[in-house]
């Protein structure tokens, strides 16, 4: 009787040990899915956000199709006179952009400031020196579209001519071919991250920066990259360890990746690749090196090495 006893004592902790393991596993794998599914931002994504937490629209409104109008005293009369978007007055110095947004005006623009009923507020006080870059940085990063065009109005993409290019020049022309075929939409101007994806693993649809795109480019093989390109999915992603899981997130989100396979040559499709490995090797771009880049995409039409 009491071996019997102590037989069912020994399985009972076994069957408690094992019931504990088994908690501990999938406690273990909520907490890194949940890890795995924490949101990467860009200094151009964490700043949309902070544009619309700290109340920019309401006074700038998104574009030309939401105005903002305002009263200016002119001649000691009140006339109507529409706030500017960030991007109307094609303010691109990343010191003018902080100095508007940290005083509430540049030094050179107080006095014609005072004449607005509704004057820009300082956010010194408000918001960090970083959450202030990274607005700038979204700035920045949004203006390139009224400048460099999308689709059939971005500018001409340089001749690719098989020469090796620096990486300037990559930036260039990788750049122009992703407006041409729309990659930015997608994934952010500059690759700096898309919008919503309903149904996608993180719900976003990821940028060219960072651990999203090294996870899903097999940590960013050029071979996977050009398998993205031409297919719209990845290959080692999909025959992974965990490709059953991936797949069926793939296939259930609600904005797939188009496979470019017959609308890119294999030259372009070369380029393209070079570009985002380039873009990812370069992280997520701060407000000073978005500023640079504007800078270097509005002077040159066929870049030459330097």
């Amino acid at each position: 009787m009491s071996r019997l006893l102590h037989s069912e004592s020994t399985s009972g902790r076994i069957l408690g040990y094992v019931l504990l393991a088994l908690l501990a596993l999938a406690l273990g794998g909520t907490i890194l899915l949940q890890v795995e599914k924490q949101t990467e931002y860009s200094p151009v994504g964490r700043g949309a956000k902070l544009a619309e937490t700290a109340g920019c629209f309401a006074c700038h409104g998104r574009g030309d199709a939401e105005k903002r109008f305002n009263l200016r005293l002119k001649a000691e009369a009140w006339g109507t006179k529409n706030n500017p978007t960030f991007w109307d007055e094609d303010v691109t110095k990343v010191s003018e952009i902080v100095e508007w947004i940290t005083k509430g005006v540049t030094a050179d623009e107080v006095e014609k400031h005072k004449r607005l009923f509704i004057k820009m507020p300082a956010y010194q006080d408000r918001l960090t020196p970083a959450e202030i870059d990274a607005i700038t940085a979204w700035i920045l990063a949004e203006g390139l579209k009224y400048t460099q065009g999308t689709g059939p109005t971005a500018k001409p993409v340089p001749a690719l001519d098989g020469k090796p290019m620096t990486p300037d020049q990559l930036l260039v022309s990788g750049d122009r071919l992703s407006r041409k075929f729309g990659c930015y939409q997608c994934h952010g101007e500059l690759g700096q991250g898309g919008g919503p994806n309903p149904g996608s693993f993180k719900a976003y649809i990821p940028g060219f920066f960072g651990q999203d795109f090294l996870k899903l480019t097999a940590h960013g093989d050029r071979a996977e990259i050009l398998y993205w390109i031409d297919h719209g999915r990845g290959q080692a992603i999909e025959s992974g360890l965990l490709g059953r899981l991936a797949k069926s997130y793939l296939d259930r989100q609600t904005i797939p990746m188009p496979a470019y396979h017959d609308q890119l040559a294999a030259p372009e499709k070369e380029l393209l690749a070079d570009f985002v490995l380039l873009l990812n090797k370069s992280g997520p771009l701060p407000a000073r090196e978005i500023e640079r880049i504007a800078t270097l995409l509005n002077h040159n039409t066929s870049p030459t090495p330097p």
